[in-house]
C-alpha cells in the first residue's frame, strides 16, 4: 500500500529500486523470513526491491523511522503532539491505512 501511495503521489521514481532496511533486533528469524517472503511476493510493481537486515543501533534510517512512528503513535494514542509537531511539516500524506 505504501509503495503504491508513494508512486501515485509521484514521490518515488518507478524505475529506481527500493532499498528496505528491516531491524533484525525486534523480530524472530521465522517472522523476519515470512515478512521478507511476503514483501517480495506481494509487490505489485516490477521494481527491484532490495531488503537488508540491519541493527537499529548501526542504521540511522531505522533510528529515524522508530522516532517518526513513535511520534505519530503518540499523536493518535495519547493526544500528545509535542514530537509530532517536530515532523508534521515533512509529512506529505497522512491517511489511516485501516480506518
Amino acid at each position: 500500500m505504501l509503495l503504491e501511495r508513494l508512486s501515485t503521489l509521484g514521490l518515488i521514481d518507478p524505475a529506481e529500486p527500493i532499498n528496505l532496511f528491516v531491524d533484525r533486533k525486534d523480530t524472530k528469524k521465522q517472522l523476519r523470513e515470512n515478512f521478507i517472503k511476503y514483501l517480495t511476493s506481494s509487490t505489485k510493481s516490477r521494481r527491484k526491491l532490495n531488503i537488508e537486515l540491519h541493527s537499529s543501533h548501526e542504521n540511522k534510517s531505522l533510528q529515524a523511522i522508530d522516532f517518526i512512528s513513535w511520534a505519530i503513535f503518540r499523536k493518535y494514542e495519547r493526544d500528545d503532539l509535542v514530537f509530532y509537531n517536530l515532523i508534521k511539516d515533512k509529512i506529505v500524506d497522512e491517511k489511516l491505512a485501516f480506518p
